[in-house]
């Protein structure tokens, strides 16, 4: 089954339900008459794993540039550009720590998709010549300056900028969720294989709708206003 299918499938609100499901989880692993009780350790912590904590969070947005991005099959263009600036907008409602990585494109440090533009400056965009961010000290530097350990990575390509931002990552001690919208690659098949890989070593797949959800689930109110209005118009 197509992976965006698979995860994106339904409405954009489907995300809130994932949150409720949770929450049913983490009751669930209590047993029948152990109420009021602590759950277990491991079942707690198998849950907790898949939880986005806002004030543990940075946000990462890898090599999202027009010309790399309109070569994208996976997601359409249109679509990433839409959802990448709906993160960039939950970093900020939260006051998230966003981090925006470059690379050259004609010469320079590329320039970013239009939609990431409100939220870059000088301070948060790093220009790179290697492909893997790991192996930049600025990047490593800017992120241990956070004091923050979970990192929610967006980018193109799949199979480059996002994989190997979050091998580093988690090399490193950090947790790391991927949105699958928040990504694109030229090919279906090697996308399969990088995400596959990067569940694998321990990075969450979800979706831009879920990690939203999570982090502001109050939607009548300042941020979960906004994030409502990021949810909703989600592409898909």
């Amino acid at each position: 089954m197509n992976r965006r299918k698979f995860l994106l499938s339904g409405s954009a609100l489907a995300g809130v339900s994932a949150v409720v499901g949770v929450a049913s989880a983490r009751e669930a692993a209590v047993s029948p008459g152990t109420a009021g009780r602590k759950v277990s350790g491991t079942a707690k912590n198998d849950v907790d794993q898949y939880i986005v904590n806002k004030d543990d969070a940075v946000f990462i947005f890898a090599d999202l540039h027009p010309d790399l991005i309109a070569s994208s099959n996976t997601m359409s263009p249109e679509s990433l550009s839409a959802n990448a600036g709906g993160l960039a907008k939950i970093s900020r409602a939260i006051s998230a720590p966003a981090l925006f990585l470059t690379v050259p494109r004609d010469g320079k440090p590329g320039e970013l998709i239009a939609p990431l533009k409100p939220y870059a400056n000088a301070n948060n965009t790093i220009y790179r010549l290697n492909a893997d961010p790991f192996q930049v000290p600025a990047i490593v530097d800017a992120i241990i300056k956070t004091n923050r350990k979970t990192l929610i990575v967006s980018g193109f390509t799949a199979e480059v900028a996002v994989l190997l931002t979050s091998l580093g990552a988690l090399r490193n001690g950090y947790r790391v969720f991927i949105p699958v919208d928040c990504t694109g690659n030229r090919s279906e098949r090697t996308e399969q294989a990088a995400l596959k890989q990067a569940e694998q070593a321990g990075a969450v797949l979800t979706s831009l709708a879920s990690v939203a959800a999570q982090i502001a689930p109050n939607f009548s109110k300042e941020p979960g206003t906004t994030i409502l209005s990021v949810i909703l118009d989600a592409e898909v």
